[in-house]
This record gives C-alpha cells, structure tokens and sequence, in this order.
C-alpha cells in the first residue's frame, strides 16, 4: 500500500509537470499575441482591454511559474537556482506592470507581489555595490547666464507672481532639503536592495534622434553596475519612466511639492490637477535633445549635476524643429555643437544656461524648449503637470 501511494504520488507529479509546462506554452501564446497588438501603432490609442489581458495572462504565469518551482523544489536546492527562478517570475510580473494596465477590483496586486519578491531576494543576496562616482569639482565654475532667475525657497506667493504666472523659467533652490532621497538614493546599495530584482525599461545610445538610439527591458541591478558605477562606452538611460508607480516604495523618499497645486485650466478639474511625475537616472552625458513639453515642468536634482538650456517659444523658427509627426516637438538643431551653415537662424535664438545642482529644482514653462545634459553621473524627477 506505501509502494502503491508512492508511485501515484510520483505519477501526479509528472502529471502536474506536464499540465504546467503546457499551461505555460499557452500562456506565452497568448502574451505573444497580445504584445503583438499593443506594439502595433500609438499606445494611447491601444484598447485598454488588451492591456488587462496582459496583465491578467501575467498573473497567471506568475502562478504557474511558482507551482513549476514547487513542483521542482529539490532542483532548486541550490540557492542560485532558487533566486534565478524568482527573479524570473518578478520579471514577468514587471512586464505586466508595464506593459498591462491595473485591475479595477485589485489595482495593487502586481505591485505588492513584485515587491515582496524583490525584498526576498534582496535579504538573500550578498552583493556590496562599489560608490556611485559624483566628480562635482569641474562643475563648481559653472554659473547660469540668469541669475536674477534663482529663488531661495520662494513662497506659494513669490512662486505664483514671479515664476508660474508669466511662465519663466527659474531654478529653486533649498526646497528639497527634507527628501530623504538627497542622501538614500546616493548609494547605490540602498537602491538595489529597493529595486535590484525588478525589470526597468533603458534607453540605449546617444540621444533619441540618433540612429544608435534604441530600448531595451533590463534588470535594475545589472542597469547599476553596467551603466551607473561602472563607465561603459554605451550610454544606458533610464529616462522618461514612471518608476514610483513601478515601485512605490520609493515615493516615501520625497514628496510632490506644493507649487504643482496651481493651475492654468480656471475649472482645475481633476484631470488639470494630476502630476505625472517621471524619473531620470542615468551615468555623466546623457543628453536629451532640444525639445519641448506641453505641460508645465519641475526639474529636482536628487544628486549629480545637470546642464540645461532654455529656449522661449517666440524662437521656435529659429531651433528648426522636425516637420515629422512624431519629432515635431523636438529641434534639429544642436545648441551645443551648432551648424550655422544648415541652421543659420540659429544666430538669431537668444537662450538661458542654468547648472543644476543637488537639491535645485528648475521650472520650465510649457512649450520652452530645453537640451539636457548630465554632467556627472545624475538622478532627476520631473513633476508634470497641467
């Protein structure tokens, strides 16, 4: 009777073995298919219906996944095959959190089991991560060609009639001094014990006019260590990604400021009144090319240094910006390297220099232009909003 239990209870393993391996299959069919649609023209024109699809095919993948690691506990014994497996269901919880949309009745799910994974790999791992190399000292000469333009701390007053009504540009300074980001985010030990097992979308190149210039879905520890402390002739960006949303253990590390309450929509609807907030992280020289955002912007520096050049938009004849649809807020021109021979109403364009520093937060307008570079290696947010 003992032999008779054994050998059903092995039979059920295979069986579930089987059953798990083809559920996967078709899974990642269905995933194919769905990534298919969602790649296939404007994404804010995708139905949000496919991208509940994604997430809920993701969820169930995570789940197979697990039982596939139950199922196989003795092969995973071992502790790095322990870790390789969860980071692979993290990985594609992450994508579904990109990728896919939020589910009404549990909008939290993918982001509270992404982080508990994420915090278990973390108490397991053994990695000490080498400094994040900040040389600030070639930086300390710079000064901005406007410096009636930096406010101390102004207040919702000084920020409202100075700075957001007539819609100049300025730099903030002492506004970010509670952020414990200022010192958290510095080390980088602290950020991968956050995030290290997650999935982060870079950019790849130089800038994102170039042909070199492309995407790729990578893990954030090895994003650190390739692109941030060591140096790499490719430039790895983490630009333009709403991380917190990703991982919201790091909103509790800053706050969005007050001066983002105001408005330009006189009805202030809920809709006007939402902050898209964004983050920047990325080793020295990265560079964002001449463009323009249409929603007001305030640039924070958590650490590292930035160079950021202004243009208001009565120049925009003079940038050349592209005639595409899909570059026609972003200037052909070169305001650090210029062609005056193919761009020469460049001349013409009067601009602003600010250097931003940790701790600064930078204001710009709707519709000013601005090229970013990172002069050191840097983390930025950026508060959008209407």
């Amino acid at each position: 009777m003992h032999i008779f239990c054994q050998i059903n209870w092995f039979e059920v393993l295979i069986t579930s073995e089987k059953w798990i391996n083809t559920s996967i299959i078709r899974l990642e069919a269905c995933l194919d298919r769905t990534w298919e649609i969602l790649n296939s023209g404007y994404w804010k024109d995708v139905p949000i219906e496919y991208r509940y699809c994604y997430s809920l095919c993701v969820i169930v993948k995570a789940v197979l996944l697990e039982l596939q690691w139950k199922v196989n506990a003795e092969n995973y014994a071992d502790k790095e095959k322990k870790t390789i497996a969860l980071k692979n269901i993290i990985n594609q919880i992450d994508r579904g959190i990109l990728l896919g949309a939020p589910l009404l009745s549990m909008p939290n799910l993918l982001t509270t089991i992404a982080t508990k994974l994420n915090n278990y790999c973390a108490e397991e791992s053994d990695i000490n991560m080498k400094d994040i190399s900040i040389d600030h000292k070639g930086t300390n000469y710079l000064i901005s060609n406007y410096p009636d333009r930096y406010f101390e701390q102004p207040s919702m007053q000084t920020f409202y009639n100075k700075i957001f009504k007539p819609k100049l540009p300025a730099v903030l300074t002492d506004c970010m001094n509670h952020w414990k980001a200022l010192t958290l985010w510095k080390n980088p030990n602290y950020l991968n014990k956050i995030a290290g097992s997650r999935t982060v979308p870079i950019e790849v190149g130089s800038r994102y006019t170039e042909e070199d210039w492309t995407q790729h879905l990578v893990n954030f520890s090895e994003f650190l260590q390739k692109h941030i402390i060591a140096t790499n002739s490719e430039v790895g960006y983490l630009a333009q990604h709403q991380l917190f949303e990703q991982i919201p253990e790091l909103k509790e590390d800053f706050e969005v400021p007050e001066y983002c309450c105001f408005s330009d929509n006189e009805e202030n609807d809920a809709e006007s009144s939402e902050v898209d907030i964004n983050a920047w992280f990325g080793p020295a020289n990265t560079v964002s090319p001449l463009h323009f955002d249409p929603k007001n912007n305030l640039l924070s520096q958590v650490f590292g240094y930035k160079r950021v050049i202004l243009y208001s938009p009565t120049e925009t004849n003079n940038l050349y910006p592209y005639d595409t649809k899909l570059l026609n807020n972003t200037a052909q021109v070169d305001p650090v390297r210029p062609d005056y021979n193919k761009w020469p109403n460049f001349r013409k364009a009067s601009g602003m220099t600010f250097y931003l520093k940790p701790g600064e937060m930078l204001y710009i307008p709707p519709k000013w232009w601005h090229h970013v570079t990172a002069l050191t290696p840097s983390f930025s947010i950026s508060f959008w909003w209407n």
